[in-house]
């Protein structure tokens, strides 16, 4: 199976980790057959009959246990041990008297063997395991080769076909993954070009006094705003973070870049509030602030917010209110900044926005995080 499954492009790591369940699959399909021979005998078989059902079971719920713990050799022995243990209980039926129930249970031991051997070994093992178990049983039931023979090769053909279901299954949900993590990653490029370089260039859009009291400063300060964005954006491409950043650091350098673009956000963060939140909750949380403030540098007309962190019942809730001009909510259409820089960011941690504004009243965005992440970022 390993060499079907890499040729299909299937990372190795995943084979490894598939290859060991893949022996409940005999497992199953003895014990199922162990219960249908029992039925059919009425569950009330000579002593023999059930000690052939025991030794059936044992070695079975062993197998599933063994391997189930996750251990390499489990994956290398466990196909030797069975067919050793397989070629004991063939040897044994052959003792007592020909009994129906008994010769069911060892052919229905000798699929599984053909099955295990299969699916981690590949189909050649498989086959060899099938000519095996016929020279063994044609020296006991000459008379039944045949018959064994087709059995075998039954389970020979339904464990590569289930190495195909298999294969094909996870080359279709590698394919759906990668498709899904091209899509977020535009979004997620998307969503950082408007709210780095965007945002920069509709504030240097935006008219100030100063533009006409003192234009070469005016022109300055477009030209250091323009040098620090630079280098942040080049010290992101080029560098990873020394280590993780908490959300209280973040926010104050936040509220030192929107003072240099003219506006005062004033934050205020509750006594040890947030200092453990996971790197992608508090980068989230900047970065929704961030859009939330710049939203209303833009279009508030006012110069002044409050930034306010506060912890809630398993999380954390951040609050950015100005009182400008504010909105009709329910009028205005969502454009890009609010759905993909505030309400889709949360959503990637788990949490969630709410954005509240009336016309003169100014506005308020909340956004609320779980201070554990449920699910990966990213």
């Amino acid at each position: 199976m390993r060499v079907l499954m890499l040729e299909g492009g299937i990372p190795d790591r995943l084979v490894r980790t598939t290859l060991p369940r893949l022996v409940l699959v005999p497992v199953v399909f003895r014990l199922a057959m162990l219960v249908q021979a029992l039925w059919a005998a009425g569950f009330s078989g000579p002593s023999v009959l059930w000690t052939f059902a025991v030794l059936h079971l044992v070695p079975n719920v062993a197998e599933a246990i063994w391997v189930l713990r996750g251990s390499p050799a489990g994956t290398r022995l466990v196909p030797v041990a069975d067919a050793g243990f397989t070629a004991l209980v063939t040897l044994g039926a052959a003792l007592p008297a020909q009994d129906l129930t008994i010769t069911s249970i060892t052919w229905t031991h000798l699929m599984g063997t053909v099955m295990l051997w299969t699916l981690l070994r590949g189909a050649l093992a498989g086959a060899l395991v099938v000519g095996g178990g016929v020279v063994l049983h044609s020296v006991l039931d000459p008379a039944s080769s045949l018959g064994l023979f087709l059995t075998l090769a039954t389970a020979l053909v339904a464990s590569l076909a289930v190495v195909g279901l298999v294969g094909a299954s996870m080359r279709f949900a590698l394919g759906f993954g990668e498709q899904q993590g091209r899509a977020a990653e535009r979004e997620r490029h998307r969503r950082d070009v408007h709210d780095t370089v965007l945002q920069v260039m509709e504030s240097f859009a935006i008219p100030a006094p100063a533009d006409e009291l003192d234009p070469a400063a005016s022109l300055d300060r477009v030209r250091r705003t323009a040098r620090a964005q630079a280098m942040r954006l080049r010290i992101s491409l080029e560098h990873e973070p020394a280590g993780p950043v908490g959300l209280h650091q973040r926010l104050r350098l936040l509220a030192a870049e929107m003072a240099a673009e003219g506006l005062r956000a004033e934050v205020v963060v509750q006594d040890d509030c947030g200092p453990e939140l996971p790197e992608e909750t508090a980068m989230a949380l900047h970065d929704a602030a961030r859009e939330a403030l710049r939203n209303t540098l833009k279009h508030s007309g006012t110069r002044r917010a409050v930034v306010s962190v506060e912890g809630i019942g398993g999380g954390i809730s951040l609050t950015v209110r100005d009182h400008g001009a504010g909105f009709d909510v329910g009028d205005r259409r969502r454009g890009f900044g609010l759905e993909n820089s505030i309400i889709a960011r949360m959503a990637e941690v788990g949490g969630f926005a709410r954005i509240e504004s009336s016309p003169g009243l100014g506005t308020r965005v909340v956004l609320l995080a779980p201070s554990v992440l449920s699910l990966p970022v990213g």
